[in-house]
C-alpha cells in the first residue's frame, strides 16, 4: 500500500488533465515538472527523450543545472551509466541513495551533481504501456532525506501517466489517421530503420533494407512531405497486384530520429491501367524521354509510343505533362526502383 503525500489527489487529477493535453509535447513538458515541483521542491529537474539509435537523450525540459552538466546528461556517456543502474529498463523510480553503485563512482553525480550542491534525486524511467523506452525524468534536490521513500513510491504511480503525457508517437499516430483505409504501418528512423507504430502491423515491404524505405526517403529528401506511390507486391495469380504506399512526414514536434510514417492500404481505382502502363507512368514523372524508357525497358519506342497514348486516355489527359502531374498527385504510378519487384 503506497502512502500518499499531502495534494496527492489534485496532482493526480493535473497531471492527467496535462497529459490529455493536445498538441506539442514540448507544450505539456514544462507544465508536468511545474506540478512535480509542487510535489517535491526541486533545485533542478529535466525531462529527456530518448534517441535509441545514437543512445542520447535530447532535451523537452530543463532548469537549475549548468550547461557543462546539461551536456553530459544529454550524452551517450549518461546513457550508458543509466545502463549501468538498470535504468534502460521499465523499473520503479530510483533515488540517489538507492542506486546499486556508491553515488561518488557515477560520474554524474561526482562530477556534475554533487558539486553543484545536490545531495539527493530521482531518476524516473518512462516507458511506453507497449513496451518502448521513451526517455527520463530526473528531480534534484540539495535535500538529502528528499524525495521521501512516500514520494518516491508514490511517483512510480505516476510514471505511467507521465510516460504518455511525452509519448512522441501520440501524434505520429494522429497523423497516421489522415489514411482511414491503411492496414499496415511503421515509423521510419533517419538511420533507415522501423519502429512500430502503434494501431497497425508491419508488412514485408516495410522492412529494413527494402526498396520501399530507400523511395520513401527519397522522396523527402526531395522536399515530399506528403507522397503516395504503388508498389508491386507478389500474389498467387497472375494479377498484377499493387499496394498503396503513403509517406508522411512526421510532425515537427516529433523526436529528430523519427523521419516519416509509412503506411500501405490496398489499391484504390487503378483507371484500368496495367502493370507495364503504371511502370511507364513512373518514368514519365521522373521526366524520361521515349529513348530512355524503351532503352530500360527493353522494348522498341513505337512499343512505349502506344503505351503513353493509352496511358494519356486512361488518365483524361492531353499531355504526358499533365498525366505525370496526375498520376503524382493520385499517387497512380510504380518508382522505377520499384519496377524491379517481381513475383
Amino acid at each position: 500500500m503506497v502512502e500518499l503525500p499531502p495534494g496527492a489527489a489534485e496532482i493526480v487529477a493535473d497531471i492527467e488533465r496535462i497529459a490529455a493535453l493536445p498538441g506539442d509535447v514540448r507544450d505539456r513538458v514544462p507544465e508536468l515538472l511545474k506540478v512535480l515541483h509542487r510535489l517535491m521542491p526541486t533545485g533542478g529537474s529535466m525531462m529527456h527523450v530518448l534517441d535509441p539509435e545514437r543512445r542520447e537523450f535530447e532535451a523537452m525540459g530543463e532548469s537549475g543545472y549548468t550547461e557543462a552538466t546539461l551536456a553530459y546528461m544529454r550524452s551517450s556517456e549518461h546513457y550508458r551509466e543509466m545502463e549501468l543502474l538498470g535504468m534502460d529498463r521499465d523499473r520503479p523510480p530510483m533515488c540517489v541513495r538507492d542506486a546499486p553503485v556508491p553515488p561518488g563512482e557515477l560520474q554524474s553525480w561526482a562530477e556534475h551533481l554533487e558539486p553543484a550542491g545536490f545531495r539527493e534525486g530521482i531518476g524516473l524511467t518512462l516507458f511506453s504501456r507497449d513496451g518502448r523506452h521513451l526517455g527520463l525524468i530526473t528531480l534534484h534536490t540539495d535535500d538529502p532525506a528528499q524525495p521521501s521513500d512516500a514520494i518516491r513510491d508514490f511517483l512510480g504511480l505516476l510514471t505511467p501517466t507521465l510516460a504518455d503525457a511525452v509519448d512522441p508517437m501520440r501524434s505520429i499516430v494522429t497523423l497516421s489517421r489522415i489514411v482511414a483505409d491503411a492496414q499496415w504501418g511503421v515509423v521510419l528512423t533517419r538511420a533507415g530503420n522501423v519502429l512500430p507504430l502503434p494501431g497497425l502491423p508491419s508488412h514485408p515491404l516495410l522492412e529494413v533494407g527494402a526498396p520501399v524505405l530507400e523511395v520513401a526517403a527519397a522522396g523527402l529528401r526531395e522536399g515530399h512531405v506528403h507522397n503516395s506511390f504503388l508498389c508491386p507486391y507478389p500474389s498467387s495469380d497472375d494479377s498484377g497486384r499493387h499496394l498503396q504506399v503513403t509517406v508522411l512526414a512526421c510532425p515537427a514536434s516529433a523526436p529528430p530520429h523519427l523521419l516519416a510514417v509509412l503506411l500501405i492500404s490496398p489499391t484504390r481505382d487503378l483507371r484500368g491501367l496495367t502493370r507495364r502502363e503504371l511502370e511507364i507512368l513512373g518514368l514519365l514523372v521522373d521526366g524520361w524521354s521515349n529513348q530512355r524508357m524503351a532503352s530500360q525497358l527493353v522494348i522498341t519506342q513505337r512499343t512505349v509510343a502506344a503505351h503513353i497514348e493509352h496511358i494519356l486516355d486512361k488518365m483524361d489527359a492531353p499531355t504526358r505533362t499533365l498525366a505525370a502531374v496526375r498520376a503524382l498527385r493520385l499517387g497512380l504510378y510504380v518508382p522505377q526502383p520499384l519496377a524491379r519487384i517481381r513475383r
